[in-house]
């Protein structure tokens, strides 16, 4: 299994053309979103290996914009270890900890730059405690690098525990199917997934944590 891990991650950094994810559908909606079983990681041909993760949980993220609350994607989350979940405080903690990829799928509602989004997500990590250094600084330039998160259109995210090394990867394709990565420090997926289910930067945020608490399958 670490040699088929490690064999996928080299040829997924280097096929722009091959989706990175392929999903389960499954019979549930949210905002016209369909709502995924499963997630599996692709090989460089597009096609899925048996590395799958399971869908935790799904929600609705909105924002206030003068006054109106505004809906601007939904959420999904996907683990390889979905009984090691707490849907509690410990969230977060128990998803870092408990798996070895976790996966998120954004489909967005509205369009937003893409720089945007980068600085929506800053902020988000920056509320959580986390300065902003040349790491995070690092992944938010693939997102600000990314193509505009138009509406209708999905940016799929897959962060994988490097066993050898302790390190994670982290892999974004963006709505156009554009493909960037990068190598980080372990605590690397504990900041980003802080953005959804650490401190709330925002009431939308808050909603939306709640609800990836909330078992959908």
């Amino acid at each position: 299994m670490k040699k088929l891990l490690l064999a996928v991650l080299l040829t997924v950094s280097t096929a722009a053309q091959a989706a990175l994810l392929t999903y389960e559908a499954g019979p549930k909606k949210l905002n016209d979103v369909v709502l995924n079983k499963s997630a599996t990681v692709n090989d460089a041909a597009g096609k899925p290996t048996a590395l799958k993760m399971d869908l935790l949980g799904a929600g609705l993220r909105t924002k206030t914009v003068l006054v109106v609350e505004a809906k601007v994607y939904t959420l999904q989350l996907f683990s390889d270890n979905k009984a090691g979940f707490s849907r509690d405080a410990n969230a977060l903690a128990s998803l870092v900890k408990n798996s070895n990829r976790v996966a998120l799928r954004i489909d967005m509602l509205r369009t937003v730059s893409a720089s945007s989004l980068s600085e929506s997500l800053k902020e988000a990590i920056a509320a959580n405690g986390y300065s902003i250094d040349a790491e995070l600084t690092n992944v938010l330039a693939l997102f600000s690098k990314s193509a505009e998160a138009t509406q209708g259109k999905s940016i799929s995210v897959l962060l994988t525990k490097d066993a050898a090394t302790g390190k994670t990867n982290l892999y974004l394709e963006d709505t156009k199917g554009a493909q960037q990565s990068m190598v980080g420090s372990a605590d690397l997926a504990a900041k980003i997934l802080s953005i959804w289910l650490g401190k709330p930067v925002d009431d939308g945020i808050a909603k939306l944590k709640t609800s990836l608490m909330s078992p959908v399958y």
